[in-house]
């Protein structure tokens, strides 16, 4: 597992995330990506749904217009704060290694793009399993340390890794993660890459048009072998 590490401290960490909510904006990926990974889950009606570190609450709102149960956390309380504007306002301020939650209450658990990010991404298994009730799934998304767009593109040119441009970050391989998460107590049954979504909504295009260099990666998704890819999507039933 590679890591690169800028800051060690919580509280740094956490006024790092307040700082760029309001330096960049935003954090998200396109709502295509919560969309596909609510249809791979198919939550039902009055199920109830975790997103760990929620960020704006995508997820959350998209889950909740399916008639989901849908709640969420984020380190970063300006990201809690949108999340909430855009939501029924089932969102808190907590840390994914210590969530706020009683054991075994959710039906489904995600965490997309952030787990990499935790000061303890173990613990942070550890306790996604924990709220998760016995057979609950949980959809995790984490980065290939060997996405070969940016082995071809930045690796190449520059001599450096990869770079998501957040305050800690780690990437590795499928298989490393893969053992991470099944360490936790969370069995993989099924996993898929990601290599972005086609826009499906106005609000799709949107990102994508804010994010050009994206289009290049989404013409050269159908190409990608799995183990090359951006990401890698891992569906997991608690065990």
């Amino acid at each position: 597992m590679k890591m690169q590490q800028r800051v060690d401290a919580k509280d740094e960490i956490i006024a790092a995330y307040n700082e760029m909510y309001v330096t960049s904006g935003t954090l998200r990926d396109a709502a295509a990506l919560y969309r596909w990974v609510l249809d791979l889950l198919s939550p039902q009606p009055g199920q109830w749904l975790l997103d760990v570190a929620c960020g704006e609450g995508i997820l959350v709102r998209l889950a909740e217009a399916r008639g989901v149960q849908a709640v969420g956390v984020d380190i970063a309380w300006r990201a809690a704060i949108r999340a909430q504007h855009a939501t029924m306002g089932r969102v808190l301020v907590g840390e994914g290694e210590a969530l706020p939650f009683p054991d075994r209450i959710f039906d489904f658990v995600t965490n997309l793009g952030s787990l990499e990010h935790f000061l303890d991404p173990e613990q942070g298994v550890r306790e996604m399993r924990r709220i998760l009730k016995q057979g609950g799934y949980a959809a995790i998304l984490l980065p290939n340390s060997y996405y070969l767009a940016d082995i071809v593109w930045h690796v190449w040119r520059t001599g450096y890794g990869p770079n998501h441009k957040q305050p800690l970050e780690r990437f590795a391989t499928f298989g490393e993660w893969r053992d991470m998460l099944e360490a936790g107590g969370l069995h993989v049954e099924r996993s898929y890459k990601y290599n972005f979504r086609f826009p499906r909504s106005r609000e799709d295009w949107q990102w994508y048009f804010q994010h050009p260099r994206k289009f290049l990666y989404l013409a050269a998704a159908p190409f990608m072998p799995f183990h090359l890819s951006y990401s890698f999507l891992y569906l997991c039933r608690a065990v």
